[in-house]
């Protein structure tokens, strides 16, 4: 075997460093394909719910709306959801179309997006879930007639950390029972802008550790804060056995490698 020069070890070494990082996107679109493709319908909506923390990702929103035709309406309400966190304003006229045959559930997803983009059509649609019916006169929500099921869509919507609540995974009965997770949270979507260094390295221990909602948490909490330094801290949590972890960190390296530098978080 032939010995290489110092110099050739160090363009080696390089050439593998950049390999590594260009392998990254494509094991990540790997994780989210798999479980956007699962014959399970609980696998689909968390892999299009992760979709979510891709802001402005062609790709990502693309994907996301071809969610919007899935049979299963939680899978649809998850698409629904990602494409409101992904920004994606151009989607709403494919949103909207969904609202004529959508259960109640899926309504309040497609309000809470129109809203956010302050679309008349999502404020009329909250004026009838206060007064029980529309401006214009008709209805489209005449299935919810459950108050309890309105207050517990409303908890789910509040817990704050995608995904969710809004996808039917039983985040509102967790959260119930669980109020340390609750507060834990709580605290890590609080540290979303904190610019101290030493948050980064905490919220990536979260990452790890403690329960599955807290590192859905911090996890999302590292793709907002825009530091993609630690992309390489992070990684191996895309090879979870936890389903919804795997997804999230997918989502959340590619978001980061996507971040310019100008935009990243100096650390």
């Amino acid at each position: 075997m032939r010995w290489l020069s110092p110099i050739c070890l160090v363009y080696l070494s390089a050439f593998l460093l950049l390999a590594k990082d260009e392998s990254i996107p494509k094991k990540a679109w790997s994780i989210l394909e798999l479980g956007l493709h699962d014959k399970k319908t609980e696998k689909r909506a968390q892999a299009v719910s992760a979709l979510g923390l891709m802001a402005n990702d062609k790709r990502a929103i693309q994907t996301a709306e071809q969610a919007l035709q899935d049979p299963d309406p939680d899978v649809r309400r998850a698409a629904i959801k990602a494409l409101g966190d992904m920004n994606a304003k151009s989607s709403l006229p494919q949103i909207k179309t969904l609202a004529e045959h959508a259960d109640a559930k899926t309504v309040v997803a497609i309000a809470a997006v129109l809203a956010k983009f302050k679309d008349p059509e999502g404020y009329d649609i909250y004026y009838q879930l206060l007064t029980g019916k529309r401006k214009s006169g008709d209805s489209v929500l005449d299935g919810i007639r459950d108050r309890n099921a309105i207050e517990k869509m409303g908890i789910e919507s509040a817990i704050g950390f995608l995904p969710g609540g809004s996808i039917g995974t039983g985040a509102y009965d967790y959260f119930k029972h669980n109020d340390q997770s609750n507060i834990d949270v709580t605290a890590v979507n609080e540290l979303v802008h904190d610019p101290d260094p030493v948050v980064s390295k905490a919220l990536v221990q979260s990452a790890f550790n403690g329960k599955e909602a807290v590192q859905l948490a911090a996890l999302t909490a590292l793709a907002k804060r825009d530091d993609a330094s630690v992309v390489d801290q992070i990684e191996p949590d895309m090879y979870s056995s936890k389903p919804l972890i795997s997804y999230t960190t997918a989502a959340a390296v590619l978001h980061l490698l996507n971040v310019p530098a100008k935009q990243r978080v100096r650390r």
